[in-house]
């Protein structure tokens, strides 16, 4: 007579135990593989034969062992190495393409919203990663067939501001420099309360209240009252107004010079810096200290690297 017999819940709690030590094993040779690469500098041919492994079997331990997103979730993961690898590849590509702070938070909103769990199987991530890849696909096409690069590495494509929004993107510090017309068109009575309605730019800002976004906006002195107005219908709260620096004392006439505003949503406001002008470049280089990625420029063509930009 059987003394020893388990009961189907002793069994599964068994194996269990036995995958979360098959999982520590992974990331414990991940990590010793990293620390060997990172020791023996341009030995990894020769590392990788003396495991018995190819060099692309090898990359992709360096790539767990790298990836700190997932040493910092051990238990939230899958335990086998092949969804690892598909983990860090996908992780590496969100950063990629929202930056790294939007990237992290929806990589960890992955696991967060069960879409990921420690029972899913390669496949299952190779979904979430194969729709990832279609939408770069998708924005590809909307920047045009011809484009060679995605409108997030460097954008060369005359994107419209309508385009973009159906793209779903979302930005953290978005510049905006309106045009003459749309300046005139926002100044007209039943527009100047809702701005956003004809020019969109709240859908293109971060959906989480708490994430830290800014926003700087462009103008002469003449249409500053549009600007402030602008900033309230895109759901900005005022924080600062940059001023032209006048080379004569006493009052003057400064309807037409820039001034730049800067309104911000979220937590983590700091500004010490100081704008150098109101050129694009310099405007650019300002919201990159203030604010951070993704970053987009609204209203003229730029060419600066990490920027996505649109014309109205």
């Amino acid at each position: 007579m059987l003394t020893n017999k388990m009961s189907l819940d002793d069994h599964v709690k068994k194996i269990n135990l036995a995958k979360s030590r098959v999982k520590n094993s992974i990331f414990e040779m991940a990590e010793a593989i990293l620390n060997a690469v990172d020791q023996l500098e341009d030995q990894q041919k020769e590392l990788a034969e003396k495991l018995g492994m190819s060099t692309g079997t090898l990359s992709k331990w360096i790539t767990i062992g790298s990836n700190n997103n997932l040493m910092n979730m051990k238990e939230l993961v899958p335990a086998s190495f092949d969804s690892l690898y598909q983990l860090s590849s996908l992780d590496k590509q969100y950063n990629k393409f929202y930056g790294k702070l939007e990237g992290e938070k929806k990589f960890f909103a992955l696991f967060k919203d069960k879409h990921i769990t420690p029972l899913s199987q390669r496949n299952d991530i190779n979904k979430i990663l194969s729709l990832h890849k279609q939408k770069i696909k998708e924005l590809k096409n909307l920047a045009g067939k011809d484009q060679k690069t995605t409108i997030i590495s460097k954008a060369q494509s005359e994107i419209k501001l309508n385009v973009l929004i159906k793209s779903k993107l979302h930005f953290n510090t978005i510049v905006v420099v309106p045009s003459d017309y749309q300046l005139k068109e926002w100044k007209k009575n039943e527009l100047k309360a809702n701005i956003n309605f004809n020019y969109s730019i709240s859908s293109l800002q971060n959906s989480d209240k708490n994430i830290f976004q800014v926003c700087l906006i462009k103008v002469k002195g003449k249409d500053i009252d549009v600007a402030f107005s602008a900033l309230s219908s895109w759901g900005y709260n005022y924080n600062k107004m940059l001023t032209p620096k006048q080379p004569k004392n006493g009052l003057v006439d400064v309807s037409l010079d820039y001034f730049v505003l800067v309104g911000s949503k979220g937590l983590g406001y700091k500004d010490n810096f100081i704008i150098r002008s109101s050129e694009n470049i310099d405007l650019i280089h300002y919201a990159e200290k203030i604010g951070s990625a993704p970053f987009l420029f609204v209203g003229e063509i730029i060419t600066n690297k990490d920027w996505v930009y649109c014309v109205g």
